[in-house]
């Protein structure tokens, strides 16, 4: 895949944006959801889901700035209409990747794209991919909105690959994102049980929040809610659903505005 073809695609609507409702623990209230470019339409009907999109897009650093210049835009600018039509405050999570963040206007766009739309820069998360490394740019970018724009910030698939703890040390990180991997061990596998108590009582003595992801039955559900994690996502609580489809999720689980 090039990075031609990858404009070419942007530019003719290929990209089409789906969004997953994050759930929050104790409130049975879905006030958060994750969007992502789903699906990408080629030529003859083929298609390339959304994992295999992003593994393909941060080896290279060109697309990696083509595609998330795009997605950024994107994605504020549907967050931005999804709250006017469902007359909520959701907030907006999106995936985002160091070597975008690094940029050294990645402030300014993140600023303009937010007076242009209307959306507080308080109901937007970035998740951190640790795909790609970090530089002290993107350090000082990302602490920035977070300290003096109240931007969230959370560390995404902690406990697998290449979440590197490090950065905790220089992000100031709200918290952080269990990979989804532990999701399914839980409760049955003790030893899982045991690697996801002691994550969250690291994450708690950082006064870090924990979002379990991959949550698929009722039991890991509880699991997680008697834990105190904060917030919770998988198919159990919704699917990926288009963004016009989950203005109707919305509806039915957010907390609206006065």
């Amino acid at each position: 895949m090039t990075t031609k073809l990858i404009s070419d695609l942007i530019q003719s609507n290929a990209f089409e944006l789906y969004g997953q409702p994050k759930w929050t623990f104790g409130k049975n209230t879905c006030n958060t959801y994750e969007v992502f470019a789903e699906v990408v339409h080629l030529p003859g009907g083929a298609t390339i889901p959304a994992e295999l999109l992003l593994e393909i897009i941060k080896r290279d650093e060109e697309l990696t700035m083509v595609f998330s210049q795009w997605f950024l835009k994107a994605a504020i600018v549907s967050a931005a209409e999804l709250c006017k039509k469902t007359n909520s405050h959701v907030t907006l999570s999106m995936n985002l990747l160091p070597q975008y963040a690094s940029q050294e206007n990645f402030v300014d766009r993140v600023l303009a794209l937010l007076e242009e739309t209307g959306f507080s820069p308080k109901k937007l998360q970035f998740d951190l991919s640790e795909a790609q490394s970090l530089n002290p740019i993107g350090i000082e970018n990302l602490n920035r909105l977070h300290d003096e724009y109240g931007v969230k910030l959370y560390l995404a698939n902690f406990g697998k690959g290449h979440a590197n703890i490090d950065l905790l040390r220089d992000v100031h990180f709200d918290g952080i994102e269990l990979d989804r991997s532990f999701a399914v061990g839980v409760p049955e596998d003790d030893q899982i049980s045991l690697m996801v108590f002691a994550i969250y009582n690291f994450a708690h003595a950082l006064n870090l929040k924990v979002c379990a992801k991959g949550i698929e039955t009722p039991e890991q559900f509880e699991f997680f809610e008697d834990l105190k994690c904060f917030k919770g996502q998988g198919f159990l609580m919704g699917k990926p659903l288009p963004i016009d489809e989950l203005a109707g999720y919305i509806n039915m689980y957010a907390i609206h505005a006065q």
